[in-house]
């Protein structure tokens, strides 16, 4: 057992294991495991809560992204405007349409995507931009979405580890034409498998969602074979896949997201204790522009000294990741594609220096000094050799 594990799934479950097993129980009870009342009861909840217009759950986050781009109409002979410095969900949707993945660099702040290199990128195939709110921390929507209605592009905002976050006093999810979030179990909001949905304010495009998502048919057609109803013979009236949400995990869902509020809060004190903590250390904190609202899913440092500092974390039994890194532009898949090294020299350092630490309602505070007192030895450590070093080398005659 870690001292501070970076996740731990049974301990949250613990916490609510009466109200989710009797959830659990409620949709396996009733029979009804294929298009019932859960996922609509869900998909009403989380609208409300993100005070959007329309949900679309699917099966994953790597789905809401497919879905999203195929009912806009994305495909072969496009370009989606993107970044490297994220999962492979976000380039792999864009290829999996047929359309072209087009990478620019990120802010040295924010480390999400940078609008001019957007816009310098744009060309007459360009259909479509994914932003990616990196780590919880929005991408600059306000001038992203500028820029693609100017150019008439279509924006599908990747907030999958960005639940909660917010640009001025609105949460992400009503500032682009589809918001789409993961509900894995490693999420703000965490299923017991894997889940996501898509945020809209346009009805249509929501209805386009839900058939794509679900066998290309109106979901009405489902729910009345399932209620019993007599069937009444298949009517596709788009292309169809299977991406489409559970009942199970949508009643388990519905169960976490009232816990969703104080989840947010306990992560944004824990980021407050390490931004207090560390200050004044060599560790470079993850900063917040001003007017953003940070979600916290992931608390990631950057240092120079990284792989020797990530494994003093471990030996003194802390949980660590590397989210993203390296970047995809340098995963073997994309090889062919020709963007090596130094072709994004903003998300090369920053992937090059990352560590991500525990931080989630798992932990206490507690924990999290735990966390600081081997990160500050550790950083300490790895400063003084670098004096030594130089002090050695000045030194030799």
């Amino acid at each position: 057992m870690m001292a501070v594990p970076f996740y731990d799934h049974a301990k949250l479950y613990h916490r609510r294991k009466e109200e989710i097993d009797a959830a659990i129980q409620r949709v396996l009870a009733g029979g009804r495991l294929d298009w019932g009342d859960e996922v609509p009861a869900f998909e009403g909840e989380f609208a409300d809560w993100n005070e959007a217009a329309h949900a679309v759950t699917v099966g994953s986050g790597t789905a809401a992204l497919k879905v999203a781009l195929l009912a806009l109409g994305i495909g072969p002979g496009d370009e989606v405007v993107t970044v490297s410095n994220t999962d492979v969900a976000v380039s792999s949707s864009i290829r999996f349409t047929g359309a072209t993945v087009v990478w620019v660099d990120v802010d040295p702040v924010t480390r999400t995507m940078d609008p001019v290199a957007f816009e310098a990128a744009i060309t007459p195939r360009t259909r479509a931009v994914m932003p990616v709110d990196l780590f919880g921390h929005p991408a600059d929507l306000g001038a992203i979405v500028t820029i693609a209605r100017r150019h008439g592009l279509a924006v599908i905002e990747d907030a999958c580890i960005a639940l909660g976050a917010t640009i001025g006093a609105r949460k992400v999810g009503t500032f682009s034409d589809v918001t789409c979030f993961s509900f894995a179990p490693t999420k703000h909001l965490g299923a017991y498998g894997s889940a996501g949905a898509c945020l809209t304010q346009d009805a249509a495009l929501a209805e386009r969602m839900r058939k794509i998502s679900g066998y290309g048919q109106h979901r009405s057609r489902h729910r009345a074979i399932h209620a019993g109803a007599l069937p009444q013979g298949l009517h596709h009236e788009t292309d169809g896949l299977n991406e489409r949400l559970d009942e199970v995990q949508a009643a388990i869902l519905r169960v976490k997201l009232s816990d969703l509020d104080a989840t947010l809060d306990a992560r944004r004190a824990q980021a407050a204790r390490y931004e207090t903590r560390l200050a004044g250390s060599s560790v470079a904190t993850p900063q917040v522009a001003e007017g953003f609202g940070h979600a916290w899913r992931n608390y990631v440092i950057e240092v120079d000294d990284r792989d020797r500092i990530r494994q003093a974390l471990a030996d003194a039994g802390i949980g660590t990741s590397l989210s993203y890194a390296p970047p995809m532009h340098l995963q073997p898949v994309y090889a062919g594609l020709g963007q090596g090294p130094g072709s994004f020299p903003v998300t090369e350092y920053s992937c090059a220096r990352l560590i991500g630490l525990p931080i989630g309602p798992h932990l206490d505070v507690s924990q999290i000094d735990e966390v600081c007192d081997a990160l500050l030895r550790a950083s300490r450590s790895s400063d003084q050799r670098v004096r030594d070093s130089a002090f050695s080398t000045s030194a030799t005659p």
